[in-house]
């Protein structure tokens, strides 16, 4: 069950990072897709990943259909976020997918190939902030935090590893763990590449910037 009231705090800045977002000139949110891309492509788990979960943007988030692309094209197997009642659940995906948009008009596969969460290695999350001890704030549905749940259970995180996906001006500092919150592994912007501790007591970079 999802803490609406207790994520009242945080109403006001995902307003803001999401509008900020939007707002971004096409020219500068592909040059940022590009630089993510090639971040990402020297990150030894997502080199090593069979099943990957990606997202398909919407409100302003990185696009991922080059990332998407070249993981098809190393034979890595691709599934996607779809909605399943009150539950995230993740479908098989490719090129040629019929997609649909589910209530909140976001695109999802049009399929039930799911795949069971903790079989996926890898998971390129949406979020709208995160800071450097690896906590995500996303749209506030806890959708992500419901499902990757049993990954706080594990004093050691073996898979999947899920690496968030935004842009630097969404990196904060000191956003605040909730108790539901399932804290990133990795973080990737067009600026920087980071790796966050399991404990959550810092972070350090992977990569050099591009």
């Amino acid at each position: 069950m999802s803490p609406p009231s207790a994520e009242n705090p945080r109403t006001g800045l995902r307003r803001r990072l999401r509008a900020e977002r939007r707002n971004l000139p096409e020219s500068v949110r592909r040059s940022a897709e590009r630089r993510t891309r090639c971040r990402l492509a020297r990150l030894a788990p997502l080199r090593r990943a069979s099943r990957m979960a990606i997202y398909l943007a919407a409100d302003g988030e990185p696009g991922l259909s080059l990332i998407a692309a070249d993981a098809l094209a190393r034979g890595q197997r691709l599934y996607a976020p779809v909605l399943h009642r009150d539950a995230l659940r993740f479908a098989r995906f490719d090129d040629n997918m019929r997609l649909r948009r589910n209530r909140f008009g976001i695109l999802e596969p049009a399929t039930s190939d799911w795949i069971r969460p903790r079989d996926l290695d890898v998971v390129l999350t949406p979020l709208v902030a995160f800071d450097d001890s690896g906590t995500r704030i996303g749209m506030g549905g806890g959708y992500y935090d419901r499902c990757f749940g049993f990954l706080k259970m594990r004093s050691r995180w073996i898979r999947p590893k899920l690496i968030g996906l935004a842009y630097e001006f969404q990196r904060l500092q000191g956003l605040g763990r909730q108790t539901w919150d399932v804290p990133l592994w990795g973080a990737v912007t067009e600026q920087g590449t980071y790796r966050f501790c399991t404990g959550g007591q810092g972070n350090e970079p992977l990569a050099h910037e591009v």
